[in-house]
């Protein structure tokens, strides 16, 4: 339809076409999106409930939580019934009135969250920095005042922008807003009039609000790290870090999937208008959705009330740790056969969490299985970034394999039982393959090096041979690195208090730790190679994109360095998601003492799993000719070309 010569006075009505490019699959689209809805109002209604009720979590922590959790339920409701209302019952029209009614909540609601998020972080820096002026300092009257501060802000600084639309606008282009949902600036890119004013105060708007808040926040985890590390006590530092994990989880999960929106629809030009769109309403729909699940987990009292741990139980001790205590009176010389009993606290429920691990599994191989098969057919794609695609393709695939199915043997079919020669197999093949996938990033990372900062001579630097020698070298120093953690298991280890290993998996740490023997050596070697691979890796790959972000900027071309940009947004993905995984496991393992022992698994399962899963959907997404070859095996050339 060509609608380029016409002008529509005040419209009373739009259409909101929901995502473009995928109007054919909008239908099971909005079934996650219901799902993340539905667990995300069941699961904030329950933590204001049980705030409510549990007078020991009346403090200023919980009561920010709770606020929270209100923010997140008129947030998901603001946006989920209309957006499935598109998808599901084809009723794209929206009153004018109610659209900047829809902007206005969205994006109020947005500036709260930022602002509760600061004070939470504000509340954990008085705790942990001034802990003897804690309770004078965050009184009931500070709380409340802090909870009407953050929400006048929020909406003193957005209503200007709903005063702009209906004050400034009378001509429009169309009424058809090519989203899912009524966002500020889908609004105004509708207007046949200068827009200039509307796009500098969202910016300002912006800026004010995230910006403010973000440093702060920084600052705030600053002074609490210099706090505790000046701590004596390792078991001090511990209880500390204790106290700010599930908010770290949540603030870097809020701003993270805001930098990656931001980032798309900056800088992705070539980006599909369907990668912002889903971008944009995973950002608003995947807090609400976590936030719940990442604070139930990590609070003992909402543990309770749900029903997940028993109140009379210790903190660390469940039912499969009981079973272990049981077996310590004696000891076992040189195992034949362990036991996996798979994630502990939740073997009652392991046969419904497999479903989706399975899910992940099937997705994952199929994906990277497809990169393979289309990297290896389109002889477009015959180059060194893709090449190292398909190399990670490989290592996913093995990956994967690896673990899931003894895992799904435990949890759906009752075989906890591996040999212990298997169970070091299995160890060794899942952290060489850990290791391989960082050494492959950091190829990829300083591919784009040499192809932005050093484009002439790219082609030459990253020959076939080139590619070969990184291929075989990142292999070998996976494999010889994890080799010795073998022979220091099979050789200096003999007697063993129990069989039974608490995870789903063998991992070192998890069969170490069976051991009755001086573990010491073991446990130095396995901090050595994580810190000479992962260290290594994190470094060079933070250096390559230090120099790829000052080269590109120093481009005199707004086009060129958005192409620029636009060849790094798959592998900055990848990349932040792998290691943010591995930050998020290390870190609860590590300084989570208080966390149940299923909360490490589980996120060592995703760690191990996510990676796998989402690799192929992001380079399949981001790379025209991937896109391309699937579409083509679901749909007709026909309705492709159309």
């Amino acid at each position: 339809m060509s609608i380029s010569n016409i002008t529509v006075f005040m419209p009373s009505v739009l259409t909101l076409i929901g995502i473009p490019g995928l109007e054919t699959v909008q239908c099971w689209i909005g079934i996650p999106f219901c799902v993340m809805y539905l667990i995300a109002i069941i699961g904030n209604f329950l933590l204001l409930i049980i705030i409510r009720s549990e007078r020991s979590l009346h403090e200023p922590m919980y009561i920010f939580l709770g606020m929270l959790g209100v923010t997140d339920i008129v947030l998901g409701t603001s946006i989920v019934p209309k957006m499935l209302g598109i998808f599901w019952f084809h009723v794209p029209e929206i009153y004018f009135d109610s659209c900047l009614l829809q902007m206005g909540l969205i994006h109020t609601f947005q500036g709260i969250e930022s602002g509760i998020l600061l004070a939470m972080a504000l509340d954990r820096y008085v705790a942990i920095c001034y802990p003897l002026r804690h309770s004078a300092i965050f009184t009931h009257r500070l709380v409340t005042q802090i909870g009407a501060l953050v929400t006048l802000r929020a909406a003193l600084l957005v209503a200007p922008s709903l005063v702009l639309i209906k004050c400034r606008f009378q001509f429009y282009h169309t009424t058809i807003i090519s989203h899912c949902y009524c966002e500020h600036m889908a609004i105004v890119k509708l207007a046949a009039e200068n827009v200039r004013a509307n796009k500098i105060y969202g910016l300002f708007v912006a800026f004010i609000v995230a910006g403010f808040d973000l440093t702060f926040i920084t600052l705030s985890y600053a002074q609490i790290f210099f706090t505790v590390f000046r701590l004596p006590q390792k078991e001090a530092r511990l209880k500390a870090f204790n106290t700010c994990i599930a908010h770290m989880c949540v603030f870097l999960q809020f701003y993270l999937l805001a930098f990656f929106s931001f980032f798309t629809h900056r800088f992705g030009a070539h980006v599909p208008p369907y990668i912002h769109i889903l971008f944009s309403s995973l950002y608003l729909l995947v807090p609400p959705f976590l936030n719940p699940l990442v604070y139930g987990a990590k609070t003992k009292q909402i543990r309770i009330h749900v029903g997940i741990e028993d109140e009379t139980a210790k903190p660390l001790l469940d039912s499969a740790d009981q079973i272990i205590m049981l077996l310590l009176n004696g000891s076992v010389f040189m195992p034949s056969v362990l036991t996996l009993i798979g994630i502990p606290g939740l073997q009652s429920v392991q046969c419904w969490i497999g479903i989706p691990f399975c899910v992940m599994y099937v997705i994952a191989v199929i994906g990277n299985s497809l990169i393979l098969g289309i990297i290896r057919y389109e002889r477009s794609l015959h180059k060194p970034m893709y090449i190292f695609l398909a190399m990670l393709g490989a290592t996913d695939i093995a990956l994967s394999t690896c673990i899931l199915p003894k895992m799904l043997g435990i949890f759906w079919f009752h075989l906890p039982e591996i040999s212990f020669a298997a169970c070091l197999l299995q160890m060794w093949l899942i952290h060489s393959f850990q290791a391989i996938e960082s050494g492959i990033l950091l190829a990829m990372a300083l591919d784009r090096y040499v192809a932005i900062c050093d484009p002439l001579r790219h082609t030459t630097i990253f020959s076939q041979q080139l590619l070969t020698h990184i291929g075989v070298g990142v292999t070998l120093r996976a494999a010889i690195l994890t080799v010795p953690s073998i022979m220091l298991i099979k050789c200096r280890l003999k007697l063993y208090r129990t069989t039974v290993i608490s995870h789903s998996y063998c991992e070192h740490m998890a069969v170490v730790k069976l051991a009755i023997e001086d573990v010491r050596i073991n446990k130095i070697y396995g901090l050595f190679v994580a810190f000479s691979i992962l260290g290594f890796d994190i470094i060079f790959i933070t250096l390559s994109y230090v120099q790829i972000f000052l080269t590109v900027f120093q481009l005199p071309q707004k086009e060129a360095r958005f192409k620029a940009f636009n060849t790094c947004i798959a592998h900055i993905c990848v990349f932040l998601q792998f290691y943010l995984l591995a930050f998020f496991s290390f870190f609860t393992h590590r300084f989570g003492s208080h966390i149940p022992p299923y909360v490490h698994i589980l996120l060592s399962n995703l760690y191990l799993l996510v990676p796998p899963f989402l690799n192929p959907i992001v380079y399949g997404v981001k790379t025209k000719q991937i896109r391309d070859h699937v579409l083509k095996m679901f749909f007709s050339k026909k309705r492709l070309d159309h």
